[in-house]
């Protein structure tokens, strides 16, 4: 009785209505209040001080700094935790759920974005080409003013995301064209670095034409990382599209063949088809070839004469 007639006298009846107020708008509003009945320890002042010391618990300014709270104290013991509006402050407290949903494990994944998706402290204003090679990522090779090499993404590669990006790498081109995750685009946004997914396939070639102006520029603009799952033949094909269609008009040089060479048992039927698709479909939309076919079988020669190389 006498803790009753304690928290009568303790309770600030203007805090009533707001407590009601936000205990309607929640989805499970009538199971707390009707049949569970833990809504209405509210009422009680241990709902505003410990039991333990009698000091007032921690009281937050507003339900959202106290809902942030809850989060992190979830993350933090594994359990639920909700928020309640004070009847004897004017502040919000944090409590244990009960009744809340069970915390479900993290995934690999979010695991692996709390852990590598960090802004670094310091970023290279220009590529610095031996830190990048220092990772030993497998199949890794400067070309055009950027890096192609396996996909970040993988769990192999992921110890090399912070260096990579210290070293001035700020774009990353994802090439793969049946990776459906959002997992790399969102570990390059919550590490400042751009994502675009150039997926390449003849599936795609359709897609391929409509971005490759966008493909080009980032290519140019340089320190990119460009990549597939093992970093070679849709990466050959990719950098051979932009050599054919676009730099080679300006005097750039054609891009080393890693993929698929004639030593490793390969040869250029894959990039010729893609190469051939794409020649075909601007064609048909522009109504004229993107180049003579005397210059187009010339640009392609020269590939195959690259697949042979050893070196």
């Amino acid at each position: 009785m006498e803790l009753i007639l304690t928290s009568i006298k303790r309770i600030k009846p203007k805090n009533i209505g707001c407590w009601l107020f936000d205990q309607i708008r929640r989805p499970n509003w009538f199971l707390r209040l009707f049949l569970q009945r833990t809504a209405w320890g509210a009422f009680s002042i241990y709902s505003h001080i410990k039991r333990s010391n009698g000091k007032p618990k921690i009281a937050y300014p507003t339900k959202s700094k106290a809902e942030n709270a809850a989060v992190d104290m979830t993350k933090k013991y594994g359990k639920p935790f909700t928020v309640y509006k004070c009847l004897f402050c004017d502040g919000w407290h944090v409590s244990q759920d009960p009744y809340g949903l069970p915390v479900q494990e993290k995934s690999t994944e979010a695991m692996a974005l709390e852990k590598y998706a960090k802004r670094p402290t310091a970023q290279a204003m220009e590529l610095d080409v031996e830190k990048v090679l220092s990772t030993g990522i497998p199949d890794l090779a400067p070309v055009y003013g950027g890096f192609r090499g396996r996909t970040l993404s993988s769990t192999k590669q992921l110890h090399a995301w912070n260096t990579m990006i210290e070293a001035g790498i700020n774009q990353v081109i994802d090439l793969r064209a049946d990776y459906t995750s959002d997992f790399y685009s969102e570990l390059c946004r919550k590490s400042g670095i751009q994502y675009f997914h150039y997926s390449v396939s003849y599936e795609e070639v359709e897609n391929m034409a409509i971005h490759f102006p966008e493909f080009c520029r980032l290519i140019d603009n340089g320190r990119f990382y460009i990549a597939c799952a093992m970093g070679l033949h849709r990466t050959d094909i990719a950098l051979c599209t932009y050599w054919v269609f676009y730099a080679a008009d300006k005097g750039i040089a054609p891009p080393e063949i890693r993929g698929y060479r004639r030593v490793d048992g390969h040869n250029t039927g894959k990039i010729m088809r893609i190469l051939n698709a794409l020649y075909k479909y601007w064609t048909a939309r522009n109504g004229k070839e993107p180049m003579s076919v005397e210059v187009f079988r010339e640009r392609k020669e020269i590939i195959n004469e690259l697949s042979y190389r050893t070196d």
